[in-house]
C-alpha cells in the first residue's frame, strides 16, 4: 500500500441533508440520512485544513452550527470557511451571525446565500414561493447587524443561463462576494441525474463578459476565478474537466454521516469519520484505491470544492492561460 504524505488543505463538510429548498436541480431534501455526526465528531478532522466549505441540505436547519464552527476552529483554525445555505431561515442565520461576530474567527467566516435568478425565476428553481424576497431580507438584516462578509452563489442550469450577469451585477452592486457553479447528476449528492446539459453559448457570453472585466487584476483570488469561470465554460461545452481534481489527495466530503469521500459526486467511501482515526482512513488501503480512480476520474465534473485545489496544483497551466488572455485583454 502507499503511504500518502500530502495532508488535504480542503474540505466540504455536509452537516445535514435535511433542507427547506425544492430545488430543480437536487433531491437532497428527499434524504432520510441522520445527522450522525455531533459537534465533538468535528474535532477529528486534520489540522491541516485551511478552506472549508460547510454544507447541506440546509447548515442552519442545525441547532448545533455554532458548536461544529466552535469544534472546527479549534481543531484546524481554517484561514476561510463559507457557510453555503439557501438564506430562506433570516431570523435564524441572522441570530448566529450576532454570535458569530463576537468570536475571534469572525473575519474568516462567510455565509454564501444562493442565488441564481433576479424575482420570480428564482423561486421557481428554488421551489419556494418567496425564495428570493427571503435571500434579499437575508441580505439586509446581516448587513443590519453588520455582518458584511456575504456571499452570492449562482447555479447554471437548463433555463437560467442569461441570468448569471444580472445577478453578477446585483453582487458588485451591493459589494458582496459572487462565485459560480454549474448544476450536475450525482447519487452521491444531489440524488439526481435528470439535470439537462445548459446552453454553452450563452454561459459562454456571460463568463467572457465576467473574464473581461476582472483579467486585469493582479490578485490571485480574482485571476484564479477568471480560470475557473473559464473552466464552467469548458466544462458546459465539453463535459470534461480543464485541470485533474486533487480529490482524496487536497480535498475530501464528509456527509452527515460521518462517511469520507473524495469529493460529493462518486459514490466510493475511504472509511467513516466515527470508525477510524481520520489519518488511518486518510493512508488506508481503500483511499489509495480512491486515488488511483480520480487521478483519470471517469465522472468529470467542474464545482469549486475539486476544481480551486486543482488549479492551484497546476499553477504552470493556469498561469500560461492567465497571461495569455491578459495579452489578448
Amino acid at each position: 500500500m502507499k503511504i500518502i504524505n500530502k495532508q488535504p488543505r480542503t474540505a466540504t463538510l455536509a452537516v445535514t441533508y435535511r433542507c427547506n429548498s425544492r430545488c430543480r436541480m437536487c433531491n437532497i431534501w428527499r434524504s432520510k440520512i441522520a445527522d450522525s455526526l455531533k459537534p465533538a465528531d468535528y474535532l477529528k478532522l486534520p489540522k491541516s485544513l485551511n478552506d472549508i466549505n460547510i454544507t447541506g441540505g440546509e447548515p442552519f436547519l442545525r441547532d448545533d452550527l455554532l458548536e461544529i464552527l466552535d469544534s472546527i476552529f479549534k481543531r484546524c483554525n481554517p484561514e476561510r470557511l463559507v457557510i453555503s445555505s439557501n438564506g430562506f431561515l433570516t431570523d435564524r442565520i441572522v441570530g448566529l451571525a450576532k454570535i458569530i461576530l463576537k468570536r475571534s474567527y469572525a473575519d474568516r467566516v462567510i455565509i454564501a446565500l444562493s442565488l441564481d435568478a433576479l424575482g420570480k425565476k428564482h423561486n421557481e428553481i428554488r421551489g419556494v414561493v418567496n425564495a428570493f424576497e427571503l435571500v434579499i431580507n437575508t441580505i439586509t438584516e446581516l448587513k443590519r447587524i453588520g455582518f458584511n462578509n456575504i456571499g452570492l452563489g449562482f447555479t447554471f442550469i437548463s433555463g437560467n443561463e442569461d441570468q448569471y450577469l444580472p445577478v453578477y451585477e446585483f453582487a458588485k452592486k451591493n459589494n458582496l462576494n459572487f462565485g459560480a457553479t454549474i448544476a450536475h447528476n450525482a447519487e452521491n449528492y444531489f440524488s439526481t441525474d435528470n439535470n439537462e446539459k445548459p446552453d454553452y453559448k450563452i454561459i459562454k457570453k456571460q463568463t467572457d463578459y465576467y473574464i473581461g472585466e476582472k483579467i486585469e487584476s493582479f490578485k490571485k483570488n480574482e485571476l484564479g476565478k477568471c480560470y475557473y469561470m473559464h473552466g464552467l465554460a469548458y466544462y458546459a461545452r465539453t463535459g470534461k474537466a480543464l485541470v485533474n481534481c486533487d480529490a482524496m489527495r487536497g480535498s475530501f466530503f464528509i456527509d452527515p454521516r460521518g462517511n469520507i469521500y473524495p469529493c460529493n459526486i462518486l459514490t466510493d467511501i475511504a472509511g467513516n469519520l466515527l470508525e477510524a482515526d481520520f489519518k488511518n482512513i486518510w493512508q488506508s488501503r481503500a483511499a489509495d484505491k480512491i486515488r488511483c480512480k480520480t487521478k483519470n476520474c471517469p465522472t468529470a465534473c467542474w464545482m469549486v470544492c475539486t476544481a480551486k485545489p486543482g488549479i492551484k496544483k497546476h499553477w504552470l497551466k493556469t498561469g500560461l492561460w492567465l497571461i495569455k488572455r491578459k495579452l489578448k485583454q
